[in-house]
């Protein structure tokens, strides 16, 4: 473009806008903010439109053009003979400086040469997202059932930004570019509440989740990354009695989270279905198809059944009960 070649090369320096060429800008808020030369202002929006606007009589004709950092052209650099303000689309190139130049001719058609010298105007696109860093471990689900949890985490978005590209992994690891290197799952935010969701359905560990603006094809930097941890209730799958018939008898328990396995299930027995004085009978260690066995004595009658875990790094400190009664056998 012979315009932005020429303010490239310095034979035309911007200058400080006469009277003559005024523009607005669209700020944050969605309304039009006037722009300043010199005083380059700084703003959020990815949907920014420009209005340049001369003074009556001040021009035959003039054309204006927004550039990008590397001077190129994003908008349509066309010669007017109106006067009227032109409100032109800017299209979202990335976070960068953009200018828009204005140029006025004494001539048609914008024949000839320059009345004066550009008058420039210049912005900086400062676009981002963040997602806010929950206080402290997130449960997978509620104990004894098995649908996982949503969780909602808070969100701030960008104005103007058309969608949000939101990325989430167990184990995950930020790349070189801000986002997340290797395989990863995409969530969204959701409409009614503004939040981001963050699904449970990988099980406990600790999650990465980043995310971006765009508009076009067109993308903000990753927001920082915000580390999850998501823990799972200690709860049982099943029990059963292998051996049912005494004096010795041996329990077989299911954890319903196999990240416990190595560790060890305490059972314990109080005399009674509402008995609180336990006698510890064994200490179970979970195999990794999470099973865990106790071999124990107990005389006949009713008892309330306590099974403990202390807690890992996956598997929350927890206990669950149940009612067993010995006659001849275990039922």
């Amino acid at each position: 473009m012979l315009v932005a070649a020429l303010v490239a090369a310095g034979l035309f320096a911007p200058t400080t806008a006469s009277a003559a060429v005024s523009a607005t800008i669209t700020g944050d808020d969605g309304q039009p903010v006037p722009m300043t030369v010199g005083a380059p202002p700084t703003i959020r929006n990815m949907n920014v439109s420009v209005a340049p606007a001369l003074a009556q009589g001040d021009a035959v004709s003039w054309r204006f053009v927004v550039t990008d950092a590397t001077g190129t052209a994003v908008t349509t650099d066309l010669c007017w003979s109106s006067a009227t303000p032109k409100d032109t689309s800017v299209p979202y190139r990335g976070n960068t400086t953009y200018a828009l130049t204005v140029t006025l001719f004494n001539a048609a058609s914008c024949a000839g040469a320059p009345k004066a010298a550009p008058t420039v105007y210049t912005w900086n696109v400062a676009a981002s997202v963040a997602i806010g860093q929950p206080a402290g471990p997130l449960p997978t689900r509620a104990a004894g059932s098995l649908d996982s949890h949503i969780h909602m985490l808070d969100f701030s978005g960008n104005p103007g930004a058309s969608t949000y590209e939101i990325k989430y992994a167990k184990g995950g690891v930020i790349g070189p570019d801000g986002g997340i290197s290797g395989p990863s799952s995409s969530t969204y935010v959701d409409s009614a509440s503004g939040k981001v969701r963050l699904p449970s359905y990988d099980g406990p560990g600790q999650y990465v989740v980043v995310a971006r603006a765009q508009r076009g094809s067109y993308s903000t930097p990753w927001s920082p990354p915000v580390t999850v941890t998501l823990v799972a209730p200690f709860d049982l799958s099943s029990v059963s009695f292998p051996d049912s018939r005494g004096p010795s008898y041996q329990l077989a328990g299911i954890v319903r989270e196999k990240a416990i396995a190595g560790s060890r299930v305490t059972v314990a027995a109080a005399k009674g279905k509402k008995g609180k004085r336990f006698r510890t009978l064994g200490k179970g260690r979970v195999n990794s198809e999470g099973v865990f066995k106790v071999r124990f004595r107990l005389s006949r009658g009713t008892y309330r059944i306590r099974y403990s875990f202390s807690g890992n790094s996956a598997v929350t400190k927890g206990t669950a009960y149940e009612i067993i009664t010995i006659r001849r056998v275990i039922r």
